[in-house]
């Protein structure tokens, strides 16, 4: 088993370099971060979140890789998503699961293309995903990082539950209950009703195709973000809409963390 290198930087010791290169990403752009806040008993099992991002008002695991989490079998990062999930409903926070180094390639062909390292996955908390108002609920958190997805419907919109336009989830079970009724035991879901639209598109899929969603399998959670600055502001963005587009801040960032030398921990080499 391959053992992680202790890594002081900052006045902490890190249990692993990949940590220490996201402390340095967040202090590059000044991101005001505890490493190792609070401790929570999930259930019988002790958890201790990496960081702590006080600017933002959420919680962030540091994991070496989830790409391609829909056919990841990992039990390490099976056992990781859950306990996300679980700190979010037991915070009321929001977690960033963060798989991957704090770096994005350029590739001069074609144009300006960029190739990240990492993903990000995004809990919700529980009483967001059953609130009647989700964006009133995600305020509630104070989670305070601008989620821009420019245009594109997904499950961490308000849009995605409350617009008819199609392509959206009320869009898509409406249209469902018409011409597929056979497939629900319950009434159509109100509009904006985020609970009660993931659940009928559960129960529809499972009648449907005899097996669970794979959309929902961690519940509110939404994997394909990267960090991007929109307007001076620090962001999250799917991954396909900033490969294009990355602010100069940010580039810096990324390389500060992948050239940074660090002191020795207890068992440093």
């Amino acid at each position: 088993m391959i053992r992680a290198i202790e890594t002081n930087y900052g006045g902490y010791k890190f249990r692993s370099r990949l940590e220490a290169r996201w402390a340095v990403f967040f202090e590059s752009l000044s991101i005001n971060y505890e490493y190792e806040k609070e401790g929570y008993d999930l259930d019988g099992i002790w958890y201790l979140p990496d960081f702590w991002l006080n600017d933002f008002n959420c919680w962030i695991e540091i994991k070496p890789n989830i790409i391609n989490l829909s056919e990841n079998e990992d039990d390490e990062i099976i056992k990781a998503i859950k306990l996300c999930r679980k700190l979010s409903d037991n915070t009321d926070k929001v977690v960033l699961l963060i798989g991957g180094s704090p770096f994005a390639k350029n590739y001069s062909d074609p144009g300006l293309y960029f190739k990240f390292k990492y993903e990000i996955i995004i809990f919700y908390p529980i009483s967001v995903i059953k609130s009647n108002n989700f964006s009133t609920a995600l305020k509630a958190t104070s989670f305070d990082i601008n989620i821009l997805d420019k245009g594109i419907y997904d499950v961490l919109d308000q849009g995605f539950y409350d617009s008819q336009k199609e392509g959206t989830l009320y869009w898509f079970i409406k249209n469902r209950y018409k011409d597929s009724p056979q497939y629900f035991n319950k009434p159509i879901p109100n509009q904006g009703d985020v609970f009660g639209l993931i659940e009928a598109d559960r129960e529809y899929y499972l009648s449907k195709h005899g097996c669970n969603n794979p959309k929902w399998e961690y519940d509110l959670a939404h994997g394909g973000y990267v960090f991007q600055i929109e307007n001076n502001n620090f962001t999250l963005i799917n991954e396909c809409s900033a490969r294009y587009d990355l602010d100069i801040k940010i580039i810096q960032a990324y390389n500060n963390a992948q050239q940074a030398r660090f002191e020795k921990g207890n068992n440093g080499t």
